[in-house]
């Protein structure tokens, strides 16, 4: 870490105290006792915690259960604070707080670090930063609480506002920003993984940017064999300019000659299916701004083709084109039939295998002269592979929180020209995968796809070799974003992200924001408020429906409710198998408005976006777009209906309960407004307030572990509740 001046000058002016440098108290192991003296960096903006920097680093201060009264400090205090080690949800924190005392107010703040949003990181962690040149996916729109995600250079970073935050309700800023925020962490992972975030304190930290940046991301576009060409915009006019090769250090220039602010550049001269290193830049005077680093791919020489299947009937009578295909259960025929072709290479990441079918076929392949490789979760049940070929190298994830190496997809013969494909889908190897549960099947036959998808599996297989490489093997947040995203696939435009490295959430999310007419999703996990968030917005823009199916038993209800109160007809899947599905489809039916589906194995979760190894496949087809809408169809119609469901919400509903953080309170319909009374069991008060929003957070944090009651009360009408706070 670069120390400012200022900091400097702090450190001059503590020399001689007894407190330890906060650098080498975040070197501590949890649960120490230690004292530490800074300069405050917040105040009760971001409600009780206090993020507290010194001339070394920054730490958060927290007071919690057991900690002494009045710790209160302004933004600009200087502080001595001792207490315990605590990390709550991936951040380090002094909490409970022991000892507090206040030397002098009003003090200047350390000089914001200058970072890029990957640098919000352990080394800054709990630190005033500054990223310059950002914009806002869905800039125009409204500040809410929760996440909302920012691009910079390329790079994708994540503001968090609490409930009643200063910027809640504001105008999202349009144009090119510089945030100021510390940065802080979110993650429920075990070890924590990732789920850092900028925390603005108010409107001042939103300040309007100067110089030349890049307003957006660079885009490739005219995917042909032999060429593309890369386009990116600027706040103000500059030059357009591109540096690529086929090695990191590239070795050609391209430009457009003049000065604009929509910048497009044309690389000729390229091999067909290969990937070229780029950085795009731009130049107004003694002043750069360059891009991230991509990669890119060139077409594949042959004509591809996209093939879907699903595994439950279809309703062809809403078809506005071809008919969808449901396998059935020739489902594992089907896979089986595509691994009979492979004659060179099968690379396999799968979740879990319980089908000894698919084990057979690949087996046969091996004996035939294919190589063959396969990537599973150590932490799941892949009792089929006890019957695999000794032969066959297996790479099992070991260091698995969330679901792990949770991806489903086969690459064949991916420098086979023509015979080179990919398959991904939402169904794990299993029988009730195959048969039972609502899944679908994507085949795309590319060369220049099958690539990429081999990129990612040797970054998880730890190289090119026959044999895995467990010392370079990367997995979850180890992984980079190292792969192509935009491919031409027979005049279809596709994008591939991978997860947990691709910032696949906001991917999906500038998916759903093109939506003109529609959109109808099908989905097996839906917690990620960013998308909910969206879809919300979706619904809010005029002319745009939004409806949708979840798997029943794995609801989250505050996004239920959320989604219902916003207006999204949304509706629990009735079948009595899972609906295992993870796709959207956003207008389909009218062709002029660009229709495309999201799928993959990618859920709507946090643990998809930090933690697990997933792909996901954004495809513009009209009639792949028509053909997943049979599909969803079939399934909306067996529905539950969300009238249903209204007397189990009548009541008070908890969500997590138990729950050992924050609990979300369902709110009765005609409550708001009303009083919230929190009891524990022997009937003192621990809580009061009033129902402001909809859905409501309990804070457990200061709550004791136990049983707890809750009074909602207006008017007269009282609803009753109990929740368990965990230790």
């Amino acid at each position: 870490m670069r120390i400012p001046t200022t900091l400097l000058v702090l450190a001059l002016y503590c020399t001689g105290t007894a407190q330890t440098p906060i650098s080498n108290v975040r070197d501590l192991p949890i649960g120490s006792a230690v004292t530490v003296r800074g300069i405050v960096l917040n105040g009760s903006e971001l409600g009780g915690i206090r993020y507290v920097q010194d001339a070394t680093g920054g730490i958060a201060a927290f007071p919690g259960t057991g900690s002494i009264s009045g710790f209160n400090p302004a933004r600009g205090a200087d502080v001595t604070v001792g207490g315990t080690l605590k990390l709550f949800n991936g951040l380090l924190e002094i909490d409970p707080i022991s000892t507090y005392m206040l030397h002098s107010t009003n003090n200047p703040l350390p000089a914001a670090q200058l970072i890029t949003p990957i640098q919000m990181d352990a080394g800054h962690e709990s630190e005033l930063v500054r990223i310059n040149a950002c914009t806002f996916g869905n800039a125009g729109g409204t500040f809410s609480s929760g996440t909302t995600t920012f691009t910079s250079g390329g790079q994708t970073g994540v503001v968090f506002l609490r409930t009643g935050h200063p910027l809640v309700g504001s105008t999202i800023p349009t144009g090119l920003i510089d945030l100021v925020g510390i940065v802080s962490r979110y993650s429920t992972a075990t070890p924590p993984v990732g789920g850092y975030q900028l925390l603005p304190r108010d409107a001042a930290d939103l300040q309007a940017s100067t110089g030349i940046g890049l307003t957006g991301p660079v885009v490739q576009d005219n995917i042909a064999p032999t060429s593309f060409t890369l386009a990116w915009s600027t706040n103000v006019a500059g030059s357009s300019q591109v540096r690529y090769g086929t090695t990191p250090s590239y070795g050609a220039f391209a430009q457009t000659m003049g000065s604009t602010t929509t910048h497009q550049v044309q690389l000729n001269g390229l091999q067909p299916a290969s990937m070229v290193f780029a950085q795009a830049f731009s130049v107004l005077g003694g002043d750069t701004a360059f891009s991230t680093p991509g990669l890119y791919s060139t077409a594949s020489p042959d004509p591809g083709s996209i093939t879907v299947y699903f595994t439950r009937p279809v309703d062809e009578s809403v078809a506005t084109g071809a008919p969808a295909i449901a396998l059935g259960n020739a489902y594992d025929d089907t896979l089986r039939a595509y691994i009979d072709r492979a004659q060179i290479t099968l690379d396999i990441a799968v979740y879990n295998t319980s089908n000894s079918s698919i084990v057979t076929a690949v087996n046969d392949a091996r004996e035939r002269g294919v190589q063959v490789r396969w990537i599973a979760e150590g932490g799941q049940n892949n009792s089929a592979l006890g019957s695999l070929h000794p032969a066959i190298p297996v790479l099992q994830r070991q260091n698995s929180s969330g679901s792990g190496m949770h991806n489903k997809f086969i690459i064949a013969d991916a420098d086979g020209g023509p015979a080179a494909h990919v398959l991904t889908a939402s169904s794990n190897f299993t029988n009730s995968g195959f048969f039972n549960e609502a899944n679908n099947l994507v085949i795309v036959q590319d060369m220049a796809l099958a690539r990429t998808y081999r990129r990612e599996f040797e970054e998880m297989w730890g190289g090119s070799g026959a044999q895995p490489n467990v010392a370079n093997s990367r997995f979850g947040s180890a992984k980079t974003d190292n792969t192509p995203h935009w491919f031409n696939v027979n005049g279809t435009p596709v994008q591939s992200w991978f997860s947990p490295s691709d910032g696949t959430t906001e991917r999906i999310a500038e998916a759903l924001r093109t939506a003109d007419v529609r959109v109808e999703f099908a989905l097996f996990s839906l917690t990620s408020s960013t998308l909910t968030n969206e879809l919300l917005d979706r619904q809010a823009q005029p002319g745009v429906t939004v409806r949708g199916i979840v798997e029943e038993e794995d609801m989250n209800l505050w996004t239920y409710q959320a989604l219902l109160n916003g207006g999204v007809d949304i509706r629990p899947d009735g079948a009595p198998f899972y609906l295992h599905h993870k796709y959207a489809i956003v207008d389909r039916g009218a062709p002029a408005q660009d229709p495309l589906v999201i799928t993959g194995s990618h859920n709507w979760s946090f643990n998809a976006e930090t933690v697990n190894d997933e792909n996901t496949l954004i495809i513009r087809s009209a009639s792949v777009a028509d053909q997943f809408h049979q599909e969803w169809n079939a399934r909306w119609t067996t529905a539950v209906d969300v009238e249903e469901l209204t007397g189990a919400l009548n009541s008070l509903v908890f969500w997590p309960n138990p729950g050992s953080e924050l609990i979300h309170l369902i709110v009765p319909e005609g409550m708001l407004g009303a009083s919230i009374t929190v009891v524990d069991a022997t009937g003192r008060v621990m809580q009061q307030g009033s129902l402001r929003n909809e859905p409501h957070q309990l804070d457990l944090r200061t709550l004791a572990p136990g049983t707890y009651s809750v009074l909602v009360e207006r008017h007269g009408k009282v609803r009753s509740g109990r929740f368990v706070k965990l230790p």
